[in-house]
């Protein structure tokens, strides 16, 4: 049964639904939900999710364990009959997007009129829709924001994502998402997460330019990190982002600031140029074989190894874990010698 609306008619005391309806606006229509909530103390539950929510009698909290370990695991769905959220555990700033994500579908399926635009979608549009929504309660829920947050955003984007992780319960890239979905309409600004040695665990963009790739590591962004861990960092970053093809994205300028558990950094890049887009470059690239040591373009390697992420070069199809030490190998043909071949010190090429 849906609730009626405080006014007992059974509709919303104050219109504009069906505006909200007929545009999809899935930012104003999760904030107009939470406006309206009167099911839930939403500030309780943004403070303590999972403490909130099970001790709620208008849903049930499930916690599934025992579930096959993918990795990083987490994860959850929600049933609307009896109202119960089934809570996958993993991380709790991600259990707490996750509670409040789920949370958000039962408070769409149970909305007095939000509820009924939905089932007249059709089922793919329903579940698009539905979804967004859900993202943006939780962001809005779990990470409240004001003026001034916005204004900071459009300047300054790493500091606010430092400072949104820092003060919420929410996880890094839950705070990454919420600044880009944040910044006004024709910023161009690069966006992503990065462990102290530069590997990018989580990146955005708001223009053409691509993101950081993710698992990827950044020398610059070792560099970046580093200086970030005296004070907020503000400059020409010429060391450029480097992509899997063996591009280099420069011109840019960077602003990096340190988590409050100083194990990451936040990192905001625009061109420095204004409505304008980075300048990319395609470096040669050495081989790291020392036997061989010749250079080349990287569209003409078969791809980057692995494990040490070295292009393998196209001369000796080496890369940098795979080089045999000088003592063993032919510089020439680079076959391992033979232990006759070690004892008398000589060796012929195929």
């Amino acid at each position: 049964m849906r609730s009626a609306a405080p006014d007992g008619t059974g509709t919303s005391a104050v219109d504009g639904w069906d505006e909200l309806a007929a545009g999809r606006k899935a930012e104003a229509i999760a904030a107009r939900i939470i406006e309206e909530c009167v099911t839930f103390n939403l500030a309780a539950v943004s403070d303590d999710p999972l403490g909130t929510l099970v001790q709620s009698t208008e849903i049930t909290v499930t916690i599934e364990d025992g579930l096959a370990d993918t990795g990083c695991g987490g994860g959850g769905y929600y049933r609307p009959s009896p109202p119960t959220i089934h809570l996958h555990p993993a991380t709790y700033r991600r259990d707490n997007f996750t509670l409040l994500h789920e949370l958000g579908h039962h408070l769409q399926q149970w909305h007095d009129q939000w509820g009924f635009a939905l089932i007249d979608m059709a089922d793919r549009e329903r579940r698009e829709i539905e979804e967004k929504v859900c993202n943006h309660f939780a962001a809005q829920v779990l990470m409240p924001t004001s003026e001034t947050d916005r204004h900071a955003t459009s300047l300054h984007p790493a500091d606010v994502m430092a400072g949104i992780f820092a003060r919420s319960g929410a996880s890094r890239s839950a705070a990454l998402q919420r600044v880009r979905d944040m910044l006004p309409a024709g910023a161009r600004w690069l966006l992503a997460v990065a462990d102290l040695d530069g590997v990018v665990s989580t990146s955005a963009t708001t223009y053409d330019d691509p993101q950081p790739p993710k698992g990827f590591p950044q020398e610059g962004f070792r560099r970046v990190a580093i200086e970030a861990m005296d004070s907020a960092v503000r400059r020409e970053f010429h060391e450029g982002i480097e992509y899997k093809t063996g591009s280099v994205l420069d011109d840019m300028r960077v602003e990096a600031a340190l988590d409050h558990e100083e194990r990451y950094v936040f990192l905001a890049l625009r061109p420095t140029t204004a409505n304008g887009s980075g300048t990319w470059t395609h470096p040669s690239q050495e081989c790291s074989n020392p036997a061989c040591e010749k250079t080349f373009q990287a569209k003409r390697s078969v791809g980057r190894c692995e494990s040490c992420q070295d292009f393998k070069c196209p001369h000796c199809n080496r890369c940098g874990c795979t080089v045999p030490p000088r003592a063993t190998g032919c510089p020439s043909c680079f076959t391992e010698y033979s232990v006759a071949e070690m004892a008398s010190g000589k060796h012929e090429c195929w």
